[in-house]
């Protein structure tokens, strides 16, 4: 059996509503997933609504949601198919995972936020691991979660070995706190 690889473009805020459409388009024929926040966030996500209902795909947002309030506005307003909460910006595990169950009774997938450090990681991996598995119900996808490649050291080193990864998924870290070693020795070398 061959793994599925889904793939999303983040347009990092760089489009305007009719050319992220037109992006939409182009990334629908290339058979993405979803495309991440194409448009400005700020104020509170304009036009996400419209950008949504125009697009061929589905659109994911809601990465700088500061609150369960800020993400509640935006799944009332159907602003995204995909809401993407960020622990580190939203209020942590608890307050993500509940806006990922508030998604969830709306029909919205949850798909979180992660692109920092090894810390970041090992908290949205504990948060994933806490997303319900596909069943008869909703949600009807399985967690997921989104991990730059791009060169970090603060990814690619401050917690050694710490995400084994085995057959496309990741092993929950079980050690105490967020279950991941930090390198001190590394904090060092980089601090100013």
């Amino acid at each position: 059996m061959a793994d599925i690889v889904l793939l999303m473009a983040d347009g990092n805020a760089g489009y305007t509503l009719e050319s992220a459409v037109r992006m939409g388009h182009v990334l629908k024929d290339l058979n993405f997933e979803a495309f991440e926040e194409p448009m400005p966030q700020s104020p509170k996500y304009a036009g996400y609504e419209e950008l949504r209902r125009r697009l061929p795909l589905s659109l994911a947002a809601g990465e700088a949601v500061d609150s369960r309030a800020s993400a509640k506005e935006l799944i009332d307003r159907r602003a995204m198919d995909i809401i993407q909460p960020d622990v580190s910006l939203c209020g942590g595990i608890g307050e993500a995972l509940f806006i990922a169950v508030m998604a969830a009774l709306s029909g919205i997938r949850c798909l979180p936020h992660c692109w920092g450090s090894d810390i970041l990681i090992a908290a949205t991996v504990h948060l994933v691991s806490l997303l319900p598995d596909p069943h008869w119900g909703f949600p009807t996808d399985t967690p997921l979660l989104e991990l730059d490649q791009s060169e970090n050291p603060w990814r690619n080193g401050l917690a050694k070995g710490a995400f084994p990864r085995e057959d496309g998924m990741i092993r929950v870290p079980t050690g105490p706190g967020l279950g991941i070693a930090v390198d001190e020795e590394m904090v060092r070398w980089y601090a100013v």
